[in-house]
C-alpha cells in the first residue's frame, strides 16, 4: 500500500498543479458530465475527479454498511407512497451485484456529515435523489457538491486529521461555567470516538489514515480558489458507473513528449533562464519562514493562555473557598443575630438570653438576675443589646454584599476561563492550518530544489553532450578526409584492374580451344577410371571373404585354448580349507573378527570381502554366486566372446 499512497500522491500534485494553471486567467468553469469538450481545462478537472475518488476509496473495507439504507433513510419516513418504496427495492435488488463490485465510500461520507455541523443538509439531499442508487454515485455529487461550496478541503481535513474536534455550534454556552470541565471532557471523548469510528471503515495503511493523506487534505486547500460549477440536473443516472483507472500514462507521455523536444536537433541546447525559478524558491522560503514565525508565535500565545487558565483556575478555586468561608459566617451570623432577637423581645427576659448563650451558669445567678429583673441596670442591658444587633444587622449587610461582589467576581473569571478556552481552540485551528501549510509550502519547495538539482544535472549532460558532439565532429572530419584520399587511390586501383580484365579476357578466347580437346580427354579418362574401380572393388570383396575366414578360424581355435585352460583350471581347482588360508589370496589382509573368509566358487580360493564382491553366473548354481575379480574378468571376456 505503501507504494500506491505514494502514486495517488504524486498523481494529486500533478492533478491539482494542472487545474490551477489552466485556471489562471479563467476562474470560472462550467462542466456538463454529458457534453464531452475538448479541452485541456476538461480533461485535467476530470482526472482530478477521478484522483479524489480513488483517493476516498483506497483501503475501503467491503463489509461495512451506512446504517442509513435506502428504506431507512430519514427522508423515506416521511413518505406515504408504497410503490415508490417497491420500485426502489427492486432497483436496489437488481444492482445488488454492481455494488458488490464497485466501492461505496458513501457510509463514510454519511459519517462524517453527522460530525461536522452543516454538512447534515448536504447528505439528506443527496440521499433524497432517487436518480442516484450507488453508494459510489451519491459519494461523487458529495464530491462535486463539496467542491462547489469550496468546503471539499475542510471536509477532508476533518476526515485525516486525528486530533480534530467538534465544530463550535455544539460547544458550552458561556454562562454555564461550573459545567466547563465536563464538556471539554465530553469533546474530547467525542473527538476520539469520531477518529476511531473513521478508522473501522478503512484498512491499516489506508490513504485516509496515513501521513499521505494529511498531505493531500493540504494539496485540496488550493481549490478553494477556484469557481466550480457542475450541471448535474439531468446527469444523475451516469454517476452509477463503476471505478475508471487512473490513466497515469497521461503525465508520462507528456515527460517522453518533453525529453523528445528537449532532444531535438533543432533545440538541442536551449538557454535555461533559471532566474524566474530561483526567485520563486526564495519566495517560497521566505513565505515558509514567515509562517514558522507565525507559528512559533500561536505556539507562544497558546502557553501563555494556557498558564493564564491555570492562573484563573486556581483563583477560582480559592474564590469557591472563599464563598464557602463566607457562607459558613453567614449562617452563623444568622444563628446569633437570631439569638439576639429572640434576647430583645418583649415576651423573653434577659435572664433566657444568657441562659440560651451561656448553658453552663449555675441556678444561684439565675435566680438572682430573676430577682433583680425590675432594676434599671436591665434597660441599660437591653439598649446595649439593641446596639449589638444594629451591630450585627451592619455586618451581615456588608457580608452579603461582599459575598454578591465575590460571586460576580466568580462569574466574571468563569466568562474569562471560557473565553480564553475558546481561544485557545481558535489558536490550535489555526496552528494546525498553519502547519498545513508549512507541509504544502515544504512539499512545493522539496519539488523547486528536485526541479532545479535536475535542471542542473541536464545542463551538465547537455554540456557533456556538446562536448562528445565537437569530438565526434572533428574525428569525423578526420575520417572525411581520409575517405577521399581512399577513394581516390581506389580508382586507380580499378582502372588498373579494368585493363588487366581485357588481357586475362583475351587469354580466355585463346585457350577455349584446347579446354575443348582437353574435356575429351577427361571423358576418356573417366571411363577409364570407372572400369579401375570396377576392378578394385572386386578385389576388396574377394579380400574381405578371405580375411572373414581367417578371423573364424582364429576365433576357433582361441576358443578351443580357452576351453582347454578352463577345463584344465577346473581339473586342477580344489576347495581351500579355511585353516590353510590365513590372510586374503589377493591382496595378503590376515583374517580376523572383523574381516572374514569368502571362497570363490570358480576357483576355490579364500578370498577378503572387498576382493571377492563380484557375483557371476556359474553353470553348477542356479542362481549368481560370490567368484573373485580375476575370475569375474575372465568369466565376462569369455561370455562377451561368445556372445
Amino acid at each position: 500500500m505503501e507504494v500506491e499512497r505514494s502514486n495517488l500522491l504524486a498523481f494529486a500534485k500533478m492533478s491539482v498543479r494542472d487545474v490551477i494553471q489552466s485556471m489562471e486567467r479563467k476562474q470560472d468553469l462550467i462542466l456538463d458530465e454529458k457534453q464531452q469538450l475538448k479541452n485541456q481545462v476538461t480533461f485535467s478537472v476530470n482526472r482530478l475527479l477521478l484522483l479524489i475518488e480513488h483517493c476516498l476509496c483506497h483501503g475501503l473495507r467491503k463489509d461495512i454498511s451506512s446504517g442509513m439504507e435506502m428504506f431507512g433513510s430519514p427522508t423515506d419516513t416521511n413518505k406515504t407512497s408504497i410503490l415508490r418504496r417497491a420500485k426502489e427495492q427492486v432497483l436496489s435488488t437488481t444492482s445488488s451485484l454492481f455494488t458488490q463490485i464497485c466501492p461505496d465510500p458513501w457510509p463514510v461520507l454519511v459519517h462524517l456529515s453527522r460530525c461536522i455541523s452543516g454538512s447534515g443538509d448536504l447528505s439528506d439531499t443527496i440521499q433524497s435523489m432517487s436518480e442516484i442508487r450507488t453508494g459510489l454515485g451519491r459519494s461523487r455529487v458529495w464530491i462535486r457538491q463539496a467542491l462547489m461550496q469550496k468546503r471539499l478541503s475542510t471536509y477532508f481535513q476533518h476526515l485525516v486529521d486525528p486530533h480534530c474536534e467538534l465544530p463550535g455550534s455544539i460547544s458550552p454556552p458561556i454562562h454555564s461555567p461550573p459545567f466547563v470541565h465536563i464538556e471539554q471532557g465530553e469533546k474530547r471523548s467525542c473527538a476520539t470516538n469520531i477518529r476511531v469510528s473513521h478508522t473501522a471503515f478503512y484498512h491499516p495503511g489506508a490513504m485516509m489514515l496515513s501521513d499521505e493523506g494529511i498531505v493531500f487534505a493540504g494539496l485540496l486547500v488550493g481549490l478553494s480558489s477556484l469557481d466550480f460549477c457542475f450541471v448535474l440536473k439531468d446527469n444523475l443516472s451516469e454517476m452509477d458507473g463503476a471505478l475508471q483507472p487512473i490513466p497515469y500514462h497521461v503525465y508520462v507521455q507528456c515527460d517522453v513528449d518533453r525529453l523528445e523536444r528537449f532532444i531535438n536537433k533543432d533545440n538541442l541546447f536551449p538557454a535555461v533562464d533559471l532566474s524566474s525559478v530561483i526567485d520563486q524558491k526564495n519566495f517560497l522560503e521566505e513565505l515558509n519562514r514567515k509562517l514558522q514565525n507565525q507559528v512559533e508565535q500561536h505556539i507562544v500565545e497558546q502557553r501563555n493562555q494556557h498558564d493564564r487558565l491555570q492562573e484563573l483556575t486556581s483563583v477560582m478555586d480559592m474564590l469557591r473557598l472563599e464563598n464557602r468561608g463566607l457562607k459558613i459566617a453567614v449562617s452563623e451570623l444568622k444563628r446569633q443575630s437570631f439569638v439576639d432577637s429572640a434576647v430583645g423581645s418583649p415576651g423573653v427576659t434577659p435572664d433566657s438570653s444568657v441562659s440560651s448563650k451561656d448553658s453552663d451558669i449555675s441556678p444561684e445567678i439565675t435566680c438572682i438576675k430573676n430577682n433583680a429583673a425590675a432594676t434599671p441596670s436591665n434597660e441599660t442591658e437591653l439598649n446595649r443589646l439593641q446596639r449589638q444587633l444594629e451591630e450585627k444587622t451592619m455586618l451581615l449587610d456588608s457580608l452579603r454584599t461582599e459575598l454578591s461582589e465575590s460571586q460576580s467576581r466568580i462569574a466574571s473569571v468563569c466568562r474569562q476561563l471560557t473565553h480564553s478556552q475558546t481561544l485557545l481552540e481558535q489558536k490550535q485551528l489555526l496552528i494546525r492550518q498553519l502547519e498545513g501549510k508549512t507541509k504544502g509550502m515544504s512539499t512545493i519547495m522539496d519539488q523547486m530544489h528536485e526541479r532545479l538539482a535536475v535542471m542542473g544535472t541536464d545542463k551538465v549532460a547537455t554540456e557533456r553532450t556538446l562536448n562528445q558532439m565537437k569530438l565526434q565532429l572533428s574525428d569525423l572530419r578526420s575520417r572525411c578526409s581520409q575517405q577521399q584520399a581512399d577513394l581516390e587511390s581506389q580508382q586507380s586501383i580499378s582502372a588498373d584492374l579494368e585493363s588487366r580484365l581485357n588481357e586475362q579476357t583475351a587469354e580466355v578466347n585463346r585457350l577455349q580451344p584446347k579446354v575443348v580437346e582437353l574435356g575429351e580427354c577427361l571423358s576418356t579418362i573417366g571411363h577409364l577410371r570407372e572400369e579401375l574401380a570396377y576392378w578394385k572393388n572386386l578385389c576388396h570383396e574377394q579380400e574381405g571373404s578371405l580375411s572373414e575366414m581367417a578371423a573364424i578360424v582364429t576365433s576357433s581355435k582361441l576358443e578351443a585354448d580357452q576351453l582347454r585352460e578352463s577345463h584344465t583350471a577346473l581339473k586342477e581347482a580344489q576347495w581351500t580349507d579355511d585353516a590353510c588360508a590365513p590372510s586374503c589370496s589377493k591382496c595378503q589382509a590376515p583374517f580376523n573378527v572383523s574381516r572374514r573368509r569368502h571362497h570363490c566358487r570358480n576357483c576355490g580360493l579364500i578370498f577378503c570381502y572387498a576382493c571377492s564382491a563380484q557375483t557371476m553366473s556359474l553353470p553348477s548354481a542356479a542362481k549368481p554366486v560370490r567368484v573373485c575379480d580375476a575370475c569375474h574378468a575372465l568369466l565376462l571376456h569369455r561370455y562377451a566372446e561368445k556372445s
